[in-house]
């Protein structure tokens, strides 16, 4: 199963709730650029999964747009800033795909791929990094890290 990780792009500071903060232009630049750099890779994802943040909805649907994505995607708690990752990987498992492009925060995300993969490298995860594991089972320390995208600077 392949599994890519997007951590949402930079959000405004402040809003009248943690989970109604927006991308800033910022952050979808940032986002744009490393879907775009890596489009031919994602080109068989079957699932995009967002966490209900609008933040990482924002990212999820410029993520869609930029890969001509047409279904519908699919919004769980489970990629909550808070998570569960055992739940999350039951949650995984019950999706049917190989391919699956999910949208979420830090530290969740962070934290999942340093369990998934067993490097703790991936604890720092920045806005709008795109990682991509290669899993045959959600088992802690035996997914390979294929890549990782980290938005361009100009």
């Amino acid at each position: 199963m392949e599994l890519f990780f997007l951590r949402h792009g930079e959000a405004e500071a402040y809003a009248a709730s943690d989970a109604e903060r927006r991308l800033t232009a910022t952050g979808e630049e940032a986002v744009r650029g490393v879907i775009d750099a890596r489009r031919e890779a994602l080109a068989g994802v079957e699932l995009i999964v967002t966490s209900p943040y609008r933040r990482a909805r924002q990212t999820a649907q410029i993520a869609a747009h930029c890969l001509d994505f047409e279904r519908e995607l699919l919004v769980t708690e489970h990629l909550q800033p808070g998570g569960d990752r055992q739940g999350l990987f039951r949650f995984i498992e019950t999706l049917q795909a190989n391919s699956i492009l999910l949208v979420t925060h830090q530290p969740f995300v962070g934290k999942v791929l340093s369990l998934l993969s067993g490097d703790k490298q991936w604890l720092a995860t920045g806005t709008a990094n795109l990682v991509a594991l290669q899993a045959e089972a959600l088992v802690p320390g035996f997914a390979d890290v294929r890549w990782a995208q980290l938005p361009l600077t100009e």
